[in-house]
């Protein structure tokens, strides 16, 4: 059956080229309404592949026990209602599992977990994981991460390599890991993966009224940073998340998702416009997912979305060449 699915995935799907993703905001949404609304438009932006971030939530950092959460997680039939729709819609798609911290000291967030049991937590985030690999076996799916920000797992290499092993015996499609990209360190599991992984929330101006090409240059050093660590590998790059709020100072710390400021499309459209400059075309790099269409967007969000913004202007012009 695993073979009939993969069949009938390559015949539906686009060949393998560059992604044009978007990450989607599915969450614990059930209302079919919502995904057909999103895809419809993400296909006259010109997306054609799909990232679905399907969160489970530990207590805090040191903790073991990992759970979906009703307000959070997309239900399996939701998940695979999503999947269907994005295939129907001929688009690819792509599963990334992550772990929410929900209450967190000073300095710690998901990169500092710290169990002090580490076969007792890699044993649960295995069984995470393969539930969502063993899904996205069933149903088609392209692309999965195996992990997204666990700074402190990295050099933990047996355990990564395991886990990879067993995902490989359930999935068939690429797989990935989404990087931080305040650490940039060299991967100990890089070799097990199809494409080195990365979120891109680089801090590009303290001048919130920079322009376009003052933020073009500000990805200038970012860049050669970014290739000392591809050097590191031969994989091909998919830049896992790249986004912006649309709120004032934006450009400073892209990352904050819990900053407050002031609507500014603008920032957030020169951020965008700047970041295809820099990236479009770029040689190595198989797959940019901006983050993330969810809510209702328009003028008055300082969001991250580019829903109903001078922003998703940008992607469109990229995205349908």
């Amino acid at each position: 059956m695993l073979v009939v699915i993969w069949m009938l995935a390559a015949i539906l799907s686009p060949p393998e080229t560059f992604q044009k993703g978007m990450v989607f905001g599915l969450f614990a949404r059930e209302d079919p309404g919502h995904a057909e609304k999103g895809l419809e438009e993400l296909k006259k932006l010109g997306v054609d592949s799909v990232c679905i971030t399907i969160p489970w939530v530990v207590a805090d950092v040191r903790s073991v026990k990992m759970a979906p959460r009703s307000d959070m997680t997309p239900s399996d039939a939701s998940l695979i209602a999503m999947i269907l729709r994005a295939r129907a819609a001929k688009m690819r798609v792509f599963l990334m599992p992550f772990l929410y911290v929900d209450k967190m000291e000073e300095g710690e967030w998901r990169g500092t977990i710290e169990p002090a049991d580490w076969g007792a937590w890699f044993a649960a985030y295995r069984e995470f994981i393969l539930h969502y690999a063993e899904l996205a076996g069933r149903y088609g799916v392209e692309y999965f991460s195996v992990g997204s920000e666990l700074c402190s797992t990295e050099k933990r290499r047996e355990d990564w390599i395991d886990l990879i092993r067993r995902v490989r015996g359930v999935y068939a499609g690429k797989l990935t890991y989404s990087a931080n990209w305040d650490h940039l360190d060299a991967l100990s599991f890089v070799d097990a993966l199809d494409y080195l992984g990365m979120n891109a929330y680089f801090k590009l101006s303290d001048d919130p009224a920079a322009d376009v090409e003052t933020l073009v240059r500000s990805w200038g050093p970012i860049k050669a940073k970014i290739a000392s660590w591809r050097a590191t590998s031969d994989k091909p790059l998919i830049l896992t998340e790249v986004g912006y709020p649309s709120r004032r100072g934006a450009g400073l710390d892209p990352w904050n998702y819990g900053a407050e400021g002031a609507v500014d499309l603008d920032v957030q459209f020169r951020c965008y416009r700047a970041f295809q400059k820099v990236w479009s075309g770029e040689p190595g790099v198989a797959g940019v997912y901006f983050y993330i269409w969810w809510g209702e967007g328009g003028p008055d969000d300082s969001g991250y979305t580019p829903r109903g913004k001078p922003a998703a202007e940008v992607v469109r012009q990229w995205y349908s060449n």
